[in-house]
């Protein structure tokens, strides 16, 4: 869902933004009184707390996440760098061109106070590049999203989580003649089948994600570098 200047928000949500805006920065893995998108920038600001944190805790509050320990890895990929100077308008869009390039979707582009956000979205899950000043730098970052993702992983390991739900058939047969605790154990392998699937599988492809997040932000950077020694 579009995040429009105006919008508003509850001042419970508006603490939630807040603690996850601060939250995103660190590592870049009250209802009733509403407040509007800018009075929280506002205040995330007074605070120390990047706009661009504000938005991507907005976004996750209106889209929850995937719970990471169902995954095992996250399913949010953040990376930036910061370059010395300010990047001309041209050289801003070299740099999106190199990032639609490099992800293979075209994307949709805004102007967020001094800086420039271009976001695109595929099956897997969204992508947003941000790129703006931080004093008398220029602060280029990348958030990889694939929730999505994961939630095909999760069901296409559903099958993997039946058939072990029917070997727990075969234990259960030889091990009690309850019914009650037979249903137990066949609950239990089925669930155990699934989450141990998905946690194999998931991690591997978190590994995939963040690695990648991190060579696009490299190759982005390496690209100002070389533009400039042109």
């Amino acid at each position: 869902m579009a995040i429009t200047p105006d919008q508003r928000f509850t001042e419970q949500e508006m603490a939630l933004i807040l603690k996850r805006a601060a939250e995103l920065q660190e590592h870049a893995d009250g209802r009733g009184v509403t407040r509007s998108l800018g009075e929280i920038a506002e205040i995330a600001a007074e605070v120390g707390i990047d706009r661009t944190f504000v938005d991507e805790a907005i976004a996750e509050l209106r889209q929850p996440l995937v719970r990471a320990s169902w995954l095992g890895a996250p399913t949010r990929f953040h990376e930036e760098r910061t370059i010395p100077g300010t990047l001309t308008p041209d050289e801003i869009r070299g740099l999106l061109d190199r990032a639609r390039s490099e992800v293979g979707l075209h994307g949709v582009v805004q102007q967020v106070f001094d800086g420039i956000e271009w976001r695109t979205r595929s099956p897997l899950g969204a992508t947003v590049l941000t790129i703006g000043p931080r004093g008398q730098n220029t602060r280029i970052a990348l958030t990889t999203e694939r929730a999505d993702q994961a939630a095909v992983i999760i069901a296409s390991s559903l099958a993997v989580g039946g058939l072990c739900a029917v070997g727990g058939v075969a234990i259960a047969m030889n091990v009690t003649d309850n019914a009650l605790v037979a249903s137990a154990i066949v609950a239990a392998t089925g669930l155990f089948g699934t989450m141990a699937s998905v946690r194999a599988m998931w991690r591997g492809i978190a590994a995939r994600w963040r690695a990648r997040t991190k060579a696009i932000v490299a190759g982005l950077v390496e690209h100002v570098s070389r533009v400039g020694a042109v």
